[in-house]
């Protein structure tokens, strides 16, 4: 894999995640936070891994490794969209999508800290001006300060360390496929103990669209843009792919015009606008890390 197809993967990924914006809207009709959550990683889950079994068969050989070794990343990822969902419970989605992508900054900031790599100062430049850009699109307004919006910083870091860890252990990965289905398995375990807190659920709906709006995250967002991430950053570095996940504002925010008749004010188109430059400029500005083939 060469660095522009690591990046056309990582983009396709970020469009998916964007879509799953309109996913969870449609979901969320019918299924609470915590049952979309929990719902979307049985999908993840059990698609995933039924794909994996009728193209490649059972293949033990690296099966075990990579599923104690997706244990952090299923960790780091249902922790994050569960930091999300109980933050959302107080402040609101434009402020959580505005403090959720700070991990743009917290990445090359924890490397630096915790696991001694070195830091380019070009790439805090253009995370500052991607968050700027993020500000702007979202058109945040950060008047005060409230326990939700502390959730959902918890939210940021998580995100960082799962982006940091999967550039630590993709070139470990046996199958990068079948590590995501075990990520999303890990993810599922952490959330699952999470419905006992309700009074009852919800599975069935007489509406499609909580429905398709549940296979989309599952398959689409987990099962295909996870496995994008765990590929490309096989190729790209950890502040690379930080910087183009940020293009799943701007690409929301163009499924939401299209389905939800959502508009956007000038300001907010250069806020989109900021954010596709300042990843354009990571992605030339950054070179690749080391290429390792894929199994």
């Amino acid at each position: 894999m060469t660095k522009n197809q690591a990046v056309l993967e990582l983009l396709f990924a970020a469009c998916l995640w964007g879509f799953g914006f309109v996913a969870a809207v449609w979901a969320l009709t019918a299924y609470t936070a915590v049952e979309t959550m929990v719902y979307r990683f049985i999908i993840a889950t059990l698609v995933g891994e039924v794909m994996y079994l009728v193209v490649r068969g059972p293949r033990l050989a690296t099966a075990r490794a990579d599923f104690f070794r997706a244990l952090p990343a299923g960790v780091f990822l249902g922790g994050m969209l569960l930091l999300q969902t109980i933050g959302l419970q107080y402040t609101t989605a434009t402020k959580s999508g505005f403090i959720t992508s700070l991990y743009v900054v917290l990445v090359p900031l924890f490397n630096t800290w915790f696991f001694k790599n070195s830091s380019h100062w070009k790439s805090y430049l253009l995370a500052g001006v991607a968050l700027i850009g993020t500000a702007f699109l979202v058109n945040i307004e950060l008047q005060k300060i409230n326990v939700g919006d502390i959730w959902t910083l918890g939210c940021a870091v998580f995100a960082a360390f799962h982006i940091i860890y999967i550039g630590k252990v993709t070139h470990k990965i046996g199958n990068a496929f079948r590590f995501n289905n075990f990520q999303s398995f890990w993810a599922l375990a952490l959330s699952a103990p999470w419905l006992l807190t309700q009074n009852s659920l919800t599975f069935m709906t007489d509406s499609w669209k909580p429905v398709v709006g549940l296979f989309s995250l599952g398959v689409a967002s987990s099962v295909i843009a996870f496995y994008l991430q765990i590929r490309s950053q096989r190729i790209l570095s950890d502040a690379t792919a930080s910087m183009l996940f940020l293009l799943e504002s701007p690409f929301a925010a163009l499924f939401g015009f299209l389905l939800l008749s959502e508009r956007l004010l000038p300001l907010q188109l250069a806020g989109a606008l900021i954010i596709l430059i300042a990843s354009s400029l990571q992605v030339l500005w950054v070179p690749a890390t080391k290429t390792i083939g894929m199994k």
